[in-house]
């Protein structure tokens, strides 16, 4: 989460358009959870338990880790051409390409967990300094149409928190 002098500094940013105070200090703090959440999960686990499927054809906590990364990377790019082009087509994630290039199954839980923190770090940074008037320029999802960055933060939240889920599961079918 945003650091108690970070917080105040973004608490007490004020929107020129509105006058108001700052409104998405919670949207930022919401992304910044993901990677404490992510280090509560891995706490004390051993590379077996995050690499071995939960069930035929499922991922692995390792898998999903990944595919959590590449998500967050693509995700600050994308925030990126919104918050700084005129409507951009937003790149997607070739999921099986980034897996493939990074092996995520065979990297130590310390590496998974450094490389996550990282990437939801530097998404928390960018969005920490993002003027409130800029939270609602848009871009062109090729699967989704048109969405803000608020959309675009809020929907990867959700959708990264679900996977926090499909972690905790795979982990709690293999103990530790």
């Amino acid at each position: 989460m945003t650091n108690e002098p970070d917080r105040i500094i973004v608490q007490n940013r004020i929107d020129f358009v509105t006058g108001a105070v700052r409104r998405y200090v919670d949207d930022v703090d919401a992304v910044a959870r993901l990677g404490v959440r992510a280090g509560e999960l891995l706490e004390g686990r051993r590379a077996a338990a995050l690499h071995a499927e939960p069930a035929e054809g499922e991922w692995s906590a390792s898998r999903t880790l990944g595919h959590m990364i590449a998500y967050l990377r693509a995700l600050q790019d994308q925030v990126t051409r919104m918050a700084w082009m005129t409507d951009p087509v937003l790149p997607v994630v070739d999921d099986e390409a980034e897996a493939e290039r990074n092996a995520w199954t065979s990297q130590e839980p310390e590496q998974l967990l450094a490389s996550l923190t990282g990437e939801v770090e530097a998404i928390e940074e960018l969005l920490k300094y993002l003027p409130d008037s800029s939270w609602g320029r848009a871009g062109l999802h090729p699967m989704m149409g048109r969405r803000s960055i608020i959309q675009q933060v809020r929907g990867a939240v959700g959708h990264l928190d679900g996977h926090l889920d499909q972690v905790e599961s795979a982990l709690a079918a293999q103990g530790r």
